[in-house]
């Protein structure tokens, strides 16, 4: 006896559909996230920036310089800005990055990222980042600010910058 094969059946083409759905909306979010931490890290080097004239300022006043100008940059802010990052701020020697470039993302508009310097006993400075806890044998600055934890959720920062 002869059995003609007609091809798929409509509830194995709808099994086929459900789980090319169930991997791409977990591929989109997963995308999501690399997206946003790449956005996070060009703050972070925008900011870097920032560390080597205020360690400079530090070393030859003995004091955190208190503002952009007393580090050496512009005064304005806004004067470092990029695609996802509006601004980096210098405040008693702390730096905050700003997130709401024109192509930020909308789970970081708004929000920031503060880097602390800390001198060890060595005298070198080292530098807190986002929610991670005080550096071994760190000690803030003189007339250095205190550390603002990240308003960035954390599993959009650097290892580095979690607790």
């Amino acid at each position: 006896m002869r059995t003609l094969n007609r091809g798929f059946t409509l509830i194995e083409l709808m099994i086929v559909i459900a789980i090319i759905g169930i991997l791409s909306s977990l591929a989109i979010s997963a995308y999501q996230t690399y997206t946003i931490r790449a956005q996070i890290a060009e703050g972070l080097n925008m900011a870097a920036g920032a560390k080597v004239p205020i360690a400079d300022a530090y070393t030859n006043d003995g004091t955190a310089p208190a503002d952009r100008a007393a580090a050496g940059l512009t005064p304005n802010p806004t004067d470092t800005r990029g695609n996802y990052v509006s601004q980096v701020a210098i405040t008693n020697g702390r730096v905050d990055i700003t997130f709401g470039g024109p192509l930020a993302h909308a789970a970081i508009i708004g929000d920031t990222l503060s880097l602390t310097p800390y001198e060890t006993a060595g005298n070198t400075i080292i530098w807190r980042c986002g929610n991670a806890g005080v550096p071994a044998g760190g000690a803030l600055l003189a007339g250095g600010a205190n550390h603002i934890n990240a308003t960035v959720e954390a599993r959009y920062l650097p290892t580095v910058c979690r607790q």
